[in-house]
């Protein structure tokens, strides 16, 4: 008597793969999200509007240490960025976290104008409507 073979139970894998494939993209977009943003805590008030360029953000962390648009500089390297900014005509928005020392910012501020920037605004997070 001849003995029926058993055939193995065969599992598709695909939509597990196609799964995995997708929570990768979303934790690396996410992870993309989360390295842009910085932790500054900026005063309240209302911020004046800008012109429709986007502005450099020139960072003073509470710390006194400097990022412009995002990456840390060193206050020799700034009037070299800050010339190339005047030069493309490039506002420059100046973020101060508040817990920063006030002579930081207007260190800051006085360089700029020798610098020859003449227009400067100032970053504050939105009052919010009671």
């Amino acid at each position: 008597m001849r003995r029926a073979r058993r055939r193995g139970v065969e599992v598709d894998i695909t939509p597990l793969i196609d799964m995995m494939f997708m929570l990768i993209i979303f934790f690396m977009l996410t992870t993309a999200f989360v390295q842009g943003t910085l932790n500054v805590d900026l005063p309240i008030g209302s911020p004046p509007p800008l012109s429709e360029k986007n502005p450099i953000v020139l960072t003073v962390e509470s710390d006194s240490s400097l990022l412009w648009s995002g990456e840390r500089i060193a206050r020799g390297d700034l009037p070299k960025a800050v010339a190339g900014a005047v030069d493309k005509s490039q506002d420059i928005l100046v973020a101060g976290d508040k817990s920063a020392r006030y002579g930081d910012v207007a260190e800051l501020l006085e360089l700029l104008r020798t610098l020859g920037v003449t227009d400067v605004t100032l970053a504050f997070e939105e009052e919010q409507p009671q």
